[in-house]
């Protein structure tokens, strides 16, 4: 093997390693699209869940920036509230700051 044909293979070589490196980041962000994820952000998830009886149980469920709260379980699921809020915890102290005026 002459020294021009090590160089052309070290060359591809070397070519193929930065190829690899640079496809991660474009796969990444096209399966973000495909999730339909917005910013970073999982699309839906659940935040938290509280065991209320035997059968009923609280979730608090986030989609992008807002957030539902969902009771299950009995003879029928209730959709509870929907807030712009960024938190519940934001809706309580607004509402609590509501009933004390």
């Amino acid at each position: 093997m002459t020294l021009h044909e090590c160089v052309n293979a070290i060359a591809a070589l070397i070519f193929i390693i930065v190829l690899i490196f640079c496809t991660r980041p474009l796969l990444r962000f096209l399966e973000q699209k495909k999730g339909g994820a917005r910013d970073g952000q999982a699309g839906l998830s659940l935040v938290g869940q509280m065991a209320l009886d035997r059968t009923r149980s609280l979730s608090v469920v986030r989609y992008g920036a807002r957030e539902v709260l969902i009771l299950t379980g009995g003879s029928q699921d209730i959709l509870i509230d929907w807030t712009e809020r960024e938190t519940f915890a934001s809706a309580l102290d607004a509402s609590g700051a509501e009933d004390v005026s």
